[in-house]
């Protein structure tokens, strides 16, 4: 992939489909209370990525074929509002040009930029978030990584309604009793852990999507590393035993890439400080890759 993604002014092209944007912060993990180290991921996960080769066993289409241009890190500002304010114009000029980002995190509070760079100048969206956490604090004093999802519900004139938001992967004891009730007394759909061990990866997804996009035709999807197992993703910002397995991960990474609606992505709270031989990284290298093949095969 180091030889197949676009880098440098001179290289950009009509034909580029996918944009890769870094955001390499963690001062939202920090204002949360969490382990700091997630602000050398957008790298680290690029090292990865460039050693993935784009050949699929299968009959997909290989993701080679697709105009991938890396535009590299967002320039960060004196403080994480200054960097949000930058991350929302990149994604907006990005979407309203018709490029597909894959925003690299750094911390989940970079979801709220993304939405609302996403959402500009559109009357209604959807969004997934696919997380341990609800992420649904109230942004009191500050905004950080944990509210995010409140933050688009509750912002002026939101193209969020709360029925088109959809969690996957919450898990108990891990949640305040009162977001998830408020979320499910707004309109909002949780599919916990055991949901998903019930009904398969799979399903969920389907119905998420329905859920999401039901008469939106623009989709943001948010992917925290943190929702997987900690012996698959040992290098999050907060790791628990339980959780989505790799595999399945990977597979709801291939689902949204072959959805239309799908607009944007994210992949956050990698922390490359507490991983172990780089497994996090290389599994989010490889959600990168799952979801360009899912983009391949639209």
């Amino acid at each position: 992939m180091g030889d197949l993604v676009l880098h440098g002014e001179k290289r950009f092209t009509r034909g580029v489909t996918v944009g890769i944007v870094g955001v390499p912060t963690d001062e939202g993990v920090k204002r949360n209370g969490g382990r700091a180290g997630a602000k050398d991921a957008p790298d680290k996960i690029r090292e990865e990525f460039y050693k993935r080769t784009p050949f699929v066993i299968g009959k997909e289409d290989s993701p080679s074929a697709l105009g991938i241009f890396d535009f590299g890190n967002i320039r960060i500002g004196k403080t994480l509002e200054e960097t949000h304010e930058k991350l929302t114009e990149v994604v907006h000029v990005l979407v309203s040009t018709g490029i597909l980002p894959i925003v690299l995190g750094g911390g989940h509070d970079i979801a709220f930029p993304n939405f609302l760079g996403f959402s500009k100048g559109i009357s209604a969206v959807g969004v997934i978030n696919i997380d341990t956490h609800l992420d649904f604090r109230k942004p009191i004093p500050r905004r950080n990584s944990g509210t995010s999802f409140r933050q688009m519900l509750d912002h002026h004139m939101s193209p969020l309604a709360a029925m088109n938001l959809v969690q996957i992967g919450a898990q108990s004891f891990a949640n305040a009793e009162d977001h998830y009730s408020e979320l499910i007394e707004r309109g909002a759909t949780v599919f916990s852990l055991r949901d998903v061990r019930e009904e398969g990866i799979t399903k969920v997804m389907d119905l998420a999507y329905e859920l999401s996009s039901a008469s939106r035709d623009a989709l943001y999807i948010s992917f925290d590393v943190d929702v997987v197992r900690g012996s698959d993703a040992p290098g999050v910002s907060a790791s628990l035993p339980t959780g989505l397995t790799a595999e399945e991960f990977l597979t709801a990474a291939l689902f949204a890439g072959k959805r239309r609606k799908t607009k944007i992505i994210d992949i956050v709270e990698v922390n490359p400080k507490y991983d172990i031989e780089g497994k996090t990284c290389k599994l989010a290298a490889l959600a990168m890759m799952y979801f360009l093949t899912g983009v391949a095969n639209r």
